[in-house]
């Protein structure tokens, strides 16, 4: 039995009224028009205020009409959209195919008590793979995300809940958003975020990124902004200014910038949550725009552990999931935006599994290899320039020769692997250091592939070749012996065909 068809909430058309989301796209191409009409001094102020209000009530004549022409049902294994105004368009999303859900909700939208759900499916008619449903209740919201992720494991496979199966040989009815929920599953939360956290904040490029994109457009106009004289005096460095004058401008502007980014990273992340719901991961997060997202615990495959430098110096990291088929994991796949490196590794093993075999050191020959990248070139950048005669430059390079000593080593320190019974661990990276778990069902291929300089060195490289994340791990300048070994413990029945090939070509493949 299918659900009858459903349309958004009528209140987004208060928030659409509100933001002038219709207006904008029709004074998009209105506007240039107008303009021109005015500078030849044919339209005054007046008829340009009449020109916003006509477009602004004709956008919502067409946003009233986009509503009452958009509507979404569930029927017994997929969920239906339909929309357009001319040309109608329906998208059907499987059920079995729904990968994570989101529902977001900006301040606008949390006065009106609706939000935004998002589905991401590996599949689907249209041409993306995610469906939107612009507006619903928060109630039905909530519905619809259980109905959506809801799966009852039978043996390894996961098939639709039914909720109302008839007795009298009556059919199966697949429950909606106008169905009361069942009994809430219980409840298990792995973290929730500690405001104290937040000071990893400007550690992270991303939320640095935030005040330095902010502070270079007010730099490039600082001479128009109405910024009062005695401020001012204190921003300008004056011509002649000493060092200290400078070196506490220099302060200043990295004070901003790390209370911005610790703002940036409160707007994202205040008051996050992550918990386990049934069959389902739930993460929710943000201070203005409140995010949920879901992920399906079944189709989990491991994690990544990440720190950038900043935040390996303070014991920090970030982590991961790796979800088969979700887009966007980077963002939708957090399972920890930023905590202590005990806390996320705590999290890691209570949320998505536990792994605490040590990990295998690489030999001698890949520790030379990173000294080679990270020396050789500023070096022999050196050696030109003193050629030339240019020995200031070349005296930079070649400190930058010797910098590349450090970074040699620590990228050496961070190569390792591990296998156990059922994951796959690697790690590397240095200015950004990853720690991949993954689970060996999540494996579908393996690539074997060595250089002519890693043949000559006894190295070679594995790629992991998998459905999630990034499509694929590299164990990278690992000895011949050890990758052996690693493929005789992760997959015995490719290790042979594999290694046996030429070990510069590339070889994947899994039987059945």
């Amino acid at each position: 039995m299918t659900s009858a068809p459903r349309r958004l909430d009528w209140r987004v058309l208060i928030v659409h009224t509100i933001t002038f989301r219709q207006a904008r796209a029709i004074l998009s191409s209105v506007g240039p028009l107008a303009a021109i009409v005015a500078l030849q001094g044919r339209l005054g102020s007046v008829g340009l205020i009449g020109i916003v209000v006509v477009a602004t009530v004709a956008s919502l004549a067409f946003a009233a009409l986009r509503w009452w022409r958009f509507s979404y049902e569930i029927d017994d294994e997929r969920l239906l959209v339909r929309q357009g105004l001319v040309s109608r368009s329906e998208r059907a999303v499987p059920l079995d195919r729904v990968r994570g859900v989101d529902v977001e909700a900006s301040p606008l939208h949390r006065l009106m008590r609706i939000t935004v759900l998002r589905v991401d499916a590996a599949a689907g008619t249209g041409g993306d793979d995610e469906a939107v449903l612009d507006a619903v209740s928060v109630a039905d919201a909530g519905r619809l995300r259980e109905v959506l992720l809801a799966r009852r494991r039978v043996g390894e496979q996961w098939a639709p809940v039914n909720e109302g199966t008839a007795t009298d040989g009556g059919s199966t009815r697949v429950p909606d958003a106008t169905d009361q929920p069942a009994a809430a599953p219980a409840e298990r939360v792995f973290a929730r975020l500690d405001p104290r956290w937040l000071l990893y904040a400007p550690l992270i490029g991303s939320y640095l990124a935030v005040p330095l994109a902010i502070g270079g457009t007010l730099l490039r106009d600082v001479g128009s902004l109405p910024i009062p004289t005695g401020l001012r005096d204190l921003v300008e460095v004056p011509d002649g200014a000493g060092v200290g004058r400078i070196a506490l401008n220099v302060l200043g502007a990295l004070t901003v910038v790390a209370v911005g980014a610790l703002l940036a990273g409160a707007v994202a992340n205040w008051g996050f949550v992550l918990a386990s719901r049934g069959g389902t991961l739930v993460a929710e997060r943000g201070l203005l725009t409140r995010r949920t997202v879901s992920l399906e615990i079944a189709r989990i495959r491991g994690y990544v552990l990440s720190q950038g430098l900043g935040l390996r110096l303070v014991r920090a990291a970030r982590l991961t999931a790796l979800v088969t088929g979700l887009g966007d994991q980077n963002r939708r796949g957090q399972l920890l935006p930023l905590g202590p490196l005990r806390v996320a590794e705590a999290v890691a093993a209570a949320a998505v599994r536990r792994f605490n075999t040590p990990l295998v050191p690489h030999p001698p020959a890949a520790l030379r290899r990173r000294l080679f990248r990270a020396v050789g070139p500023p070096a022999l950048v050196a050696v030109v320039l003193m050629l030339l005669d240019l020995p200031v430059a070349a005296a930079a390079a070649a400190a930058v020769a010797i910098a590349g000593i450090a970074l040699g080593i620590d990228r050496y320190r961070a190569l390792g692997h591990a296998a156990d019974a059922a994951a796959l661990a690697v790690r590397s990276g240095s200015l950004l250091r990853r720690r991949v778990v993954l689970e060996q069902r999540a494996l579908v291929g393996w690539r074997v592939q060595q250089s002519w300089f890693q043949r000559r060195a006894g190295l070679t490289t594995l790629l992991a070749c998998v459905g999630a994340g990034e499509g694929g791990y590299e164990v990278l300048d690992c000895s011949t012996a050890q990758g052996l070994d690693l493929l005789h413990a992760v997959s015995p029945g490719w290790a042979a065909p594999l290694l046996s090939q030429a070990p510069h070509r590339a070889a994947t493949g899994r039987s059945g």
